[in-house]
């Protein structure tokens, strides 16, 4: 009997083992327990079935006793869980994706949308339809190493110069966001914040490198064409977690796995534009839902208008080397000056006109609102009335 109950309490501790990814939605659950259970889960795992294994052969007088058969495969089972049940196995990062810009091979529909990365001389877009599917993309961009990371949880999209830690993948999540880790040294940063967790790196932080999410149909109009990441339709199925229906019902109501408490001012999955540029003090919110309705949204106070595309919102900043600008769309595709004339594509580059400089972009996180005030709970929500285009705080 005591070696039956041993032999149970030995099946049940490796299934927690096998299963410690699901602690991730327990908000109170400590991430230092996160990280020695991804860097330990295996060798413990393997460890434990090989002793159990030998220990009920060497017990039994004719082989393993028919008792024993149930808790072993437990463990059996366990070990699978170990390698399966984990964010790092459901979404496995790309390394240096194909590329083309053979734009017309791409399965791709006019809404779909881009991030678009433009860094080191180089131009890369790459659909959010496949990203989300991996969480990470790590990239060349001539001699520096760039992951973008996509939260699906809470929609919060950044890309990451990584050149001196190497590229990320996805280790866990921890407050409804995604933590990566490098491969070097396995150090935690949560993602939205860029900062470093826990790890050898501790307390380096994240370097984001400006971006632009913008709708397939402005991309393939860019000239030069930016290499795009090679896709299948297969690769641009609708998301889903392993378990089925689960996302579905995820999405469709108020739950935010692995965080309890969050801001009821709107539904959780409401969308917002976060601005979240270095160069601001003040950080502000805005309603995504206004902001497309406006079409183009002034702030005067901080220096800034937000222009839409489709469904898709980039900043820009209202000077030019000093000069005062009042930027509008034109024919759908061209940012233009209302005050000079000057013509720039939407990835801010000079086309014509008197201002020959490209503008300056701002930072900004389309994600969900629970998220966003998360992790910045004393930004301000801007509000944006039917009749205005231009806002004050």
């Amino acid at each position: 009997m005591e070696q039956m109950i041993a032999l149970y309490s030995i099946a049940f501790f490796s299934l927690v083992i096998g299963m410690g990814a699901i602690f991730t939605l327990i908000e109170e659950f400590p991430v230092k327990l996160l990280y020695y259970h991804y860097h330990f889960r295996k060798p413990i795992i393997w460890t434990v079935f090989t002793v159990t294994l030998i220990w009920q052969i060497l017990d039994g007088e004719d082989g393993i006793p028919a008792s024993s058969i149930v808790p072993l495969m437990i463990i059996a089972v366990a070990v699978v869980l170990t390698y399966r049940v984990h964010q790092s196995s459901w979404f496995q990062a790309i390394y240096f994706p194909k590329m083309t810009t053979d734009l017309a091979t791409l399965p791709l529909s006019d809404n779909s949308q881009m991030a678009i990365i433009e860094y080191e001389g180089i131009t890369k877009a790459y659909s959010l339809d496949y990203v989300i599917h991996h969480h990470i993309i790590n990239d060349k961009f001539n001699d520096k190493i760039v992951a973008l990371t996509y939260c699906a949880m809470c929609r919060s999209i950044i890309p990451f110069d990584v050149t001196e830690i190497g590229p990320l993948f996805v280790a866990f999540f921890k407050n409804a966001n995604m933590i990566v880790a490098d491969r070097k040294t396995g150090t935690f940063f949560q993602q939205v914040t860029f900062n470093s967790i826990i790890g050898k790196l501790y307390p380096y932080s994240l370097k984001m490198i400006m971006f632009q999410i913008l709708p397939w149909q402005a991309v393939k109009k860019l000239n030069p064409v930016p290499q795009v990441a090679v896709i299948t339709k297969n690769d641009l199925r609708p998301f889903r977690l392993p378990m089925p229906g689960v996302w579905k019902k995820v999405m469709s109501s108020e739950l935010t796995p692995g965080l309890s408490t969050i801001d009821k001012t709107f539904p959780s999955k409401t969308r917002v534009i976060g601005i979240s540029d270095a160069s601001m003090n003040t950080k502000i919110v805005y309603l995504k839902s206004e902001i497309l309705q406006q079409g183009v949204v002034r702030n005067d106070e901080l220096g800034f208008t937000l222009i839409s595309m489709g469904d898709t919102v980039n900043g820009y900043k209202n000077t030019v080397v000093s000069e005062t600008i009042n930027l509008r769309l034109k024919d759908g595709q061209i940012i233009e000056d209302s005050i000079s004339g000057t013509h720039w594509d939407i990835t801010a580059k000079y086309l014509n006109g008197t201002i020959k400089h490209n503008l300056e972009k701002i930072a900004s996180s389309d994600e969900y609102w629970f998220s966003w005030k998360k992790f910045h709970p004393e930004s301000k929500l801007v509000r944006i009335s039917n009749s205005e285009s231009t806002t004050r705080m």
